[in-house]
């Protein structure tokens, strides 16, 4: 008989596996990653990895959804302390920006990577990707439809469209900064230049 196995003992093995892997995946890029490697780096035998993943995009899709997971916007502390609606919008860019610059997420340029690559044309990421925008906009939506509620904002245009903005801002800006780094982009001018686009937006009446 085979012995039974509990779920935390499978689930321990599996994040074990994906930290392994991602270890990996930051040193060595997507396409420069096999199983093999996976296998070496976690200790875990063939048979036992291929139980869980079938292929290195099987488990560069699972470190994604775990990743969005993980990546969830914290209101309360995007409002503390006593911040305005608009402070709130400016501490999001701040954090951005100095993510961008820190480049602490050393998965990025994998997954940048994995996009254009494979990513490109299997699509498999994309559910992933799509749900990871859609709750970073309806956050950014949510935000500024209270500053309107609130009689703070007086967009001149569509907040959702605002707020699709903000993000590929943020998309573009980060893979661009990945490139050629926030020195040659001129980061903090750049993330000025956006913040007074925003005011413009956001205080249409009261600039006139």
């Amino acid at each position: 008989m085979s012995p039974i196995v509990s779920n935390q003992h499978r689930e321990e093995r599996k994040n074990l596996i994906l930290q392994a892997a991602k270890e990996v995946f930051i040193k060595k890029g997507f396409n420069g990653t096999t199983i093999q490697d996976i296998i070496n780096h976690s200790g875990v035998s063939r048979g036992g990895v291929y139980t869980y993943f079938k292929n290195t995009e099987d488990v560069f899709i699972e470190l994604l959804r775990k990743r969005d997971l993980e990546d969830v916007w914290d209101m309360e502390k995007i409002y503390n302390p006593g911040r305005t609606n608009w402070e709130a919008l400016i501490y999001i860019l701040d954090i951005i920006q100095d993510n961008i610059v820190a480049q602490e997420d050393r998965l990025v340029p994998a997954i940048y990577e994995y996009y254009f690559t494979t990513g490109w044309a299997t699509k498999k990421h994309l559910p992933f990707l799509e749900s990871r925008v859609d709750q970073a906009w309806k956050s950014l939506v949510w935000i500024l439809q209270k500053g309107i509620d609130e009689k703070e904002f007086s967009p001149s245009v569509p907040i959702e469209d605002i707020a699709k903005t903000i993000v590929t801002f943020y998309d573009g800006i980060n893979l661009s900064c990945l490139q050629l780094g926030p020195d040659k982009l001129h980061l903090p001018n750049q993330f000025n230049v956006f913040r007074s686009f925003l005011s413009t937006c956001l205080f249409h009446f009261k600039n006139e």
